[in-house]
This record gives C-alpha cells, sequence and structure tokens, in this order.
C-alpha cells in the first residue's frame, strides 16, 4: 500500500489534506470529525483583524461615556489584545488538547502593531504552526504597489522575530510581482506559502438595494490559478507550498502535489454531509492512482510536472493562446 505520510512546515503529517480556515475547523465537533475523516491537518478558523477593532472601539466608547479616563489610558495599550482574542486562545487551547492532528492557527491581519503579542499568546496555547493570512483590499489610489509590498513583507518580519512557531504566509494572487513578493517572504524564514486566499466578493441584492455577503464556495474550476503558480514557484523558494482553492477530488489534490505543492488545502469540499466526508474518497483516490503508477511516496512524484520539468521550460508561464487559438484551427 502506498504511504501518504508527508511532511509540511517540519511538521509530520499522516497526509496532506489539510482542512483550511473555516467555521468547521473552529469548532470541536467538526474539527473532531474532520480528524476522524482523515485529514492530515487543520487550520483553525482565521481570527480577523477587524474584529478586534471593532471591539476595541465600542470599549472605548463605553470607558468614555463613563468618564473612565484613568481606567482608559490604563488599558489603551494592551486593551486590543483583551477582548475577542482571549476567546480565541482559549479555544486553540481546547483544540489542541482534544486533538491528535497538527493544529495550525491563523490571523487575518494587514498591520503589525498589536499582532506580534498577539503571535507570542498563539505561541503560548502549544499549537504547532502559524497562519498568516495576508488579505488586503489594496483600495487607496495614492499607495503604490511597492509600498503595499513593504508593509506586508514588515508585518511577517516583524512577527517571524518574535516567535518560534513555524510560520506560513497565505498569499493573495494579485500581487504585481508575485513571484518577487514570495521571493521576498522566502528569504525572511518562513516555513510555508500557501496559494492563494480567497477574498469575500460582495454581491449586489437589486430587489433590496443592499450588499449580499454571502460567501460562495470554491468549484473545480478555481484549482487552476494555484496550481500554475505552485509549478511556477516550485524551484524559485526553499519553503513548502501549499495549494489552496478548487480541490474537490482525488484528481485534484493529484494534480497539486504534481505541481510541487506540500500540502493540499480543502475548505468547500468539507461541507458535504456529513462534514469531512469526502476526505476518505480523495485519500483512496490518491492511494489507488499512486498504486497504478508504482509511486510508493509522495515524494517519488512530487514536482514532476513543476515548471522547470517541463520540456520547453514555459508550460506554466506563457499565456498560451496562440497554441489553443492554433488547435482550435
Amino acid at each position: 500500500m502506498p504511504s501518504l505520510a508527508t511532511t509540511y512546515l517540519g511538521l509530520s503529517l499522516k497526509n496532506p489534506i489539510v482542512a483550511s480556515s473555516c467555521p468547521l475547523t473552529s469548532e470541536l465537533k467538526t474539527a473532531r470529525a474532520l480528524e476522524e475523516a482523515g485529514v492530515g491537518a487543520l487550520v483553525v478558523r482565521s481570527i480577523f483583524e477587524e474584529q478586534i477593532r471593532d471591539e476595541v472601539a465600542h470599549m472605548y466608547a463605553a470607558l468614555e461615556e463613563a468618564g473612565s479616563s484613568a481606567a482608559l489610558d490604563y488599558l489603551r495599550a494592551d486593551l486590543p489584545m483583551r477582548l475577542g482574542p482571549e476567546k480565541y486562545i482559549e479555544n486553540l487551547k481546547v483544540l489542541r488538547r482534544e486533538l491528535k492532528i497538527p493544529i495550525i492557527a491563523s490571523v487575518n491581519c494587514i498591520a503589525p502593531d498589536q499582532w506580534v503579542k498577539f503571535a507570542r499568546k498563539i505561541e503560548s496555547t502549544g499549537v504547532d504552526a502559524l497562519e498568516l493570512n495576508v488579505y488586503d483590499i489594496p483600495d487607496t489610489p495614492t499607495v503604490n504597489s511597492a509600498a503595499i509590498e513593504q508593509r506586508h513583507t514588515e508585518l511577517v518580519e516583524a512577527i517571524r522575530a518574535e516567535v518560534s512557531l513555524p510560520i506560513a504566509v497565505k498569499l493573495s494572487p494579485y500581487y504585481t510581482g508575485l513571484a518577487n513578493v514570495a521571493c521576498r517572504m522566502n528569504r525572511l524564514g518562513v516555513k510555508g506559502l500557501v496559494l492563494f486566499n480567497r477574498f469575500l466578493q460582495p454581491d449586489i441584492a437589486i430587489n433590496t438595494l443592499e450588499l449580499d455577503y454571502h460567501p460562495h464556495l470554491s468549484t473545480p474550476a478555481n484549482l487552476l490559478l494555484p496550481l500554475r503558480w505552485v509549478a511556477i514557484l516550485r524551484d524559485m523558494v526553499d519553503c513548502d507550498l501549499g495549494l489552496s482553492s478548487g480541490v474537490h477530488d482525488a484528481g485534484a489534490a493529484i494534480k497539486a502535489l504534481l505541481a510541487g505543492a506540500n500540502s493540499v488545502y480543502c475548505c468547500s469540499v468539507l461541507y458535504r454531509e456529513p462534514v469531512g466526508s469526502a476526505v476518505p474518497a480523495i485519500l483512496k483516490g490518491i492511494e489507488k492512482w499512486m498504486a497504478e503508477k508504482g509511486f510508493g511516496t509522495i515524494d517519488d512524484f512530487r514536482g514532476k510536472m513543476r515548471e522547470t520539468v517541463l520540456g520547453d521550460g514555459h508550460g506554466f508561464e506563457r499565456a498560451h493562446y496562440v497554441r489553443l487559438v492554433t488547435k482550435a484551427e
């Protein structure tokens, strides 16, 4: 029987399937169901910078209204890390205590001010790694791409300097120079890059004239963008690569590994009832394919379809419209 055992962020995983950050990974009941279904690790649902700032704003307003200026001055420096994050920290402790698979905490942040302190608290819970989900809508016309990339680099550098946990950075695909950003993160000493995060895209409800914030689950078509970039970046960086988005079956997971991914993130497919029921089929499908191809371990075929080993060296880098049009003719 082929072995699915692998490593990710320096952690030993029984297989490369990672439950991505989502509500299912933050509740003990569903997290345990995912573990029992067979995932190799899970990323706990992110805590968002906005959650903390909103709670802080309400607390400041209450203190000011009560005339508690002295208390406000005393708490101002540390208050952001005393509210919502405390619940998150306690939940991490519970998940780490109750589950056997590696637990990866996740923070969704773009500014370093309070996150360095919070990263230290996360480390104290005993979790195995930390994922920084850099989710940023660059909507300020006076801020150019270089400034945005520098801000993100400084955030990662600040947290990297303060904790010994393995750090993965979850990137968006929208950087002007994605390969450059990936290599800069790699030089900072992060253990992994996750390609990619998916931004919530608000819709417009035409009947109520309101914004609709319903999340949209991924489809198999969403695999192609991260697949391309894992293949391109595989030999550009030394750190691990996690592929995220569009993995709905064993075939997609195999493609991710062939491109060079060290881990394969699943999210939308985990919501099939019962929770996590798709995982065994994905694992069995990988094992069956490996046996048919004569591969005994993941390392036997990981990266066989990465950019640098393809015949012309431009399999993923070129747009290939000419090839497509020529074939159509």
